[in-house]
């Protein structure tokens, strides 16, 4: 079964890589980065990395494409078309890479298979553990907090310099103002 799942996200994350380098829309290719990005956590929680199976989710998928989404919707409709010529070299290239990863995998499932040690035990969940190392005094619990403190220092920063109006420096305005201040 678990060969099953490994396979199934591999294929989604495939499947939506492909969307993003190769549809007309890039509305669509930010459905499937969502597609891609649940496909890679799907590994991750294949592979035992249970932790950042759901970090994945809540920041990429979550976070990231939403953001994505929302620029995507506040930019022009020029800006938006993607060229298929300029994605077809980028395929060869990644194709080319693509198949440099398959021959290393080969290599290592080769050095793993002569080794004689093939791991059969299913992968221990590893949230609890990590979620005990941030919160433990001994542990991760400053550097946990410092982030924290930074990633609150960051979101005012941007909030403010978003606040901002049209005359003063650094802002990007309020749209909304700007066109009503001709009145």
């Amino acid at each position: 079964m678990l060969d099953f799942m490994f396979v199934f996200f591999a294929a989604l994350a495939i499947l939506g890589g492909l969307v993003v380098a190769f549809h007309r829309s890039i509305v669509h290719s930010a459905f499937g980065l969502v597609g891609a990005l649940f496909g890679v956590a799907g590994l991750y929680w294949t592979l035992g990395a249970d932790f950042l199976g759901a970090t994945q989710i809540l920041l990429y998928v979550g976070g990231v494409t939403v953001l994505l989404l929302f620029a995507v919707m506040l930019t022009t409709r020029d800006t938006t078309r993607v060229s298929i010529a300029r994605n077809a070299a980028m395929a060869i290239v990644v194709g080319y890479l693509g198949h440099l990863v398959y021959q290393a995998y080969q290599g290592v499932a080769g050095l793993i298979a002569a080794s004689g040690h093939v791991p059969t035990d299913d992968p221990a969940p590893t949230t609890e553990t990590i979620g005990t190392l941030f919160l433990e005094r001994e542990g991760y619990l400053l550097p946990f907090e410092a982030i924290s403190v930074l990633l609150l220092v960051v979101l005012v920063g941007a909030v403010t310099l978003a606040r901002r109006g049209p005359g003063e420096e650094g802002g990007a305005g309020n749209p909304v103002r700007d066109q009503g201040s001709d009145a």
